[in-house]
């Protein structure tokens, strides 16, 4: 333990890798900033001697380089959404009735994906049929015999 108070550089570098390998396991951009903090620090850790100096350049640093990435991500990298919702598309499609559908509980395949759904109306629409979707509800169609 003297070691590491006495050598810091050592301890931010190890911060950096560990923050790396947790980023480069999850992939979702939930650490990602603070392994330039890390080196940062750790560079900095040869010139500042106090060890809390060091931890709230790390802070202040992880900080600046969260806002930096998440201008990115939304300018570059996410996906805008489209203005309509994305179940909406589903309207007024037909569906094939995998399981007996009810106003309570049932299934139905739209294309090759399997939804919860019910009926409109109450009515039990049996296996087999054709249907059209009427409404989404989360993730339940609302759907109605063609």
């Amino acid at each position: 333990m003297d070691y590491l108070i006495a050598n810091p550089w050592i301890m931010w570098l190890a911060v950096g890798v560990l923050f790396l390998i947790v980023e480069l396991l999850t992939t979702a951009l939930v650490s990602i900033w603070f392994v330039p903090s890390a080196i940062i620090t750790c560079l900095l850790s040869f010139i500042v001697d106090n060890l809390l100096i060091q931890i709230a350049i790390f802070v202040v640093l992880s900080a600046v380089f969260m806002v930096i990435c998440r201008k990115i991500y939304n300018k570059h990298i996410k996906k805008p959404v489209d203005e309509v919702d994305q179940n909406e598309k589903l309207l007024d499609k037909t569906a094939t009735v995998t399981e007996d559908t009810n106003a309570i509980t049932g299934r139905i395949l739209v294309g090759d994906v399997y939804w919860k759904a019910t009926t409109e109306n109450g009515e039990t629409i049996p296996k087999g049929e054709t249907v059209i979707i009427k409404g989404v509800n989360g993730t339940t169609l609302i759907i109605k015999k063609l």
